[in-house]
């Protein structure tokens, strides 16, 4: 009989995690050089060295590099490692590889709650007010989720409930926008923020963001016993210790934190939590239901992927692609890709 003790890294996995780590370093290094303004590498690196003893920096590199790029970068890789970690922890608790923020309607949800406070005007009254409401929304969306899925586990009711959850969530938002189709500048904020994007974010947003995003992390991983369980069934967990209830009602706070939170700080950032853990997996060669490794691996994929996607629509445009858009587009083929192969794979069942 096999062992059921979990062995640790291989050499090969180790090198595996060595190598994405430095994929991360080069990809923030490769950001901070692009954009409006000619800075090399080794011009980014002695403005930052500098700024760091305390030296008194060239008035253009200070506004470009550290007051515009750097606070972009450090929210793009805080957004990508919460949003990563999320989709974990969503498809540890689902049994599901479908299973993503996105996909269930959970940041829609939270993008509906948040354009009803613009339209109140509620986003004017205090900082937290914004991220509360993203929070709100995503939580009951993941209740409504948890009610509706409760007594069938099956693939295709619970992508359709996603899916309808996703629709009716969207569709709130339409309704308000509609009801408030004279303010102009409400309709602009709105699509502005469905669409996800870093442009305008600063030390301000990254701020705030970063508290509960890494409380939120840190509560996830916190998980991975409890997830790792969830993978031998129901009753299995139950008979070791889990209890169904309170797993569901924390992962709920810990997914509506992470989400609430990144789509407070930056919009709708569709698909990342759904293709960040299947290129966990498959890049490091993390076993589906080892959530000690699957979610930090998660969390610097995570981060990796959001960064340069920002980047590269960065690169692309002079205007900006906002990366929104681009993980909603390559996330979509991703998708349909994945439902393609679980459905051969359930026919060959």
């Amino acid at each position: 009989m096999k062992s059921s003790v979990a062995r640790g890294p291989t050499h090969k996995q180790s090198a595996l995690w060595l190598a994405a780590g430095l994929a991360l370093v080069l990809a923030a290094g490769l950001a901070l050089t692009v954009g409006p303004g000619e800075f090399g590498l080794a011009e980014v690196l002695a403005t930052f060295g500098a700024k760091l003893r305390g030296l008194e920096l060239e008035p253009r590199a200070e506004a470009i590099l550290w007051e515009l790029r750097l606070p972009r970068v450090l929210l793009s890789l805080l957004i990508g490692a919460g949003l990563g970690s999320a989709g974990a922890v969503t498809q540890g608790l689902f049994r599901n590889p479908l299973a993503s923020p996105g996909v269930l309607g959970i940041s829609t949800g939270a993008a509906a709650a948040v354009i009803f406070g613009f339209a109140l005007g509620l986003d004017e009254q205090a900082l937290w007010v914004t991220p509360a409401l993203a929070g709100l929304g995503a939580l009951a969306t993941l209740g409504l989720l948890f009610g509706l899925t409760s007594r069938r586990q099956d693939l295709a009711y619970l992508l359709l409930t996603g899916v309808a959850l996703n629709a009716l969530a969207g569709a709130v938002a339409t309704v308000i926008l509609a009801l408030f189709l004279d303010r102009y500048a409400l309709a602009q904020k709105a699509m502005a923020w469905m669409m996800g994007s870093f442009d305008g974010r600063g030390f301000t947003q990254l701020g705030w963001a970063s508290g509960p995003i890494l409380v939120g992390m840190t509560a996830a991983w916190a998980l991975h016993r409890p997830l790792d369980l969830l993978v031998l069934g129901e009753e299995t967990a139950a008979t070791l210790g889990v209890s169904r209830g309170r797993l569901r009602a924390l992962a709920a706070v810990v997914v509506g934190l992470l989400v609430g939170t990144s789509t407070a700080a930056v919009g709708v950032i569709g698909f990342v939590g759904l293709v960040v853990p299947h290129l966990a997996r498959s890049l490091l060669g993390i076993a589906g239901h080892a959530h000690a490794r699957l979610l930090p691996a998660s969390m610097i994929i995570g981060a990796t992927l959001m960064l340069a996607v920002d980047t590269l629509g960065r690169a692309l445009t002079p205007t900006f692609l906002a990366p929104g858009a681009l993980t909603s587009l390559l996330g979509g083929v991703f998708f349909l890709g994945l439902l393609r192969r679980q459905t051969q794979i359930g026919d060959q069942r």
